[in-house]
């Protein structure tokens, strides 16, 4: 791509001046300002294509490229290895294969949690109290 994106923000405000002076002629300041906002994202965008394009198709690209980056190994090597963790991956799974280890642990007890029961004879009366009790609140 041709140049920097300078070049879009100048000309794109450019472009929104000129709408704003022109449309606030005859328009109030709402739409005056909205019409100047999209004249900017609008000119903004093809002033992107633009030097997309002329980087792109016309070869231009090369040119300014060929300048700018003196040293061409820069960012061509790329270093994916990771720490050897091989030791303490095997000591992990020979302590799981052992049977004894969950009872040494402590503070560790399985939860119990209380049976629930329910009332078979419940008394009709006390049902009908705790029900005008509810529909109070």
């Amino acid at each position: 791509m041709i140049g920097s994106i300078r070049w879009n923000f100048v000309i794109a405000a450019i472009s929104f001046t000129i709408t704003f002076i022109a449309a606030s002629l005859n328009n109030i300041w709402s739409t005056t300002l909205i019409r100047s906002c999209y004249s900017f994202l609008l000119v903004f965008v093809i002033v992107f294509l633009f030097r997309w394009v002329l980087g792109t198709f016309a070869g231009l690209d090369k040119l300014t490229d060929a300048e700018s980056m003196p040293d061409e190994t820069k960012g061509t090597a790329l270093d994916l290895t990771t720490p050897d963790e091989e030791d303490s991956l095997n000591k992990l799974l020979k302590e799981s294969l052992e049977p004894n280890t969950n009872e040494g642990v402590p503070g560790f007890a399985p939860l119990q949690p209380p049976k629930l029961t329910s009332k078979a004879n419940i008394d009709t009366g006390d049902m009908v109290q705790a029900l005008r009790q509810m529909s109070e609140k």
